[in-house]
């Protein structure tokens, strides 16, 4: 991901499960038109996939994701990186300016 698209806070993102309301448990404190850096208290394994719903003000994206990557933390919060299919990166823009 590159450095250059970093999102300022402010972008919370939310677990998507079908039948159920979106579970905003995470912020993404880098979002790129390729994929997000998520902070919080879910800790999901490499590989992993789920829906996404990133949220700043009235800019609302639902997009599909992979775990690529996770930083644990021995006490609170862990890091997740995941990527967005490279169709999803205009969709992402908004979220990037």
């Amino acid at each position: 991901m590159a450095a250059a698209s970093t999102a300022p806070s402010g972008i919370s993102a939310a677990v998507v499960v079908d039948g159920h309301e979106p579970y905003a448990m995470f912020e993404a404190t880098q979002v790129t038109p390729t994929g997000a850096r998520l902070s919080g208290p879910l800790l999901l394994e490499i590989g992993e996939a789920f829906t996404v719903r990133l949220t700043r003000g009235d800019t609302v994206v639902e997009l599909p994701t992979t775990v690529v990557q996770v930083e644990r933390q021995a006490h609170g919060d862990s890091t997740l990186v995941v990527t967005f299919a490279a169709a999803d990166g205009a969709r992402v823009a908004p979220l990037c300016a």
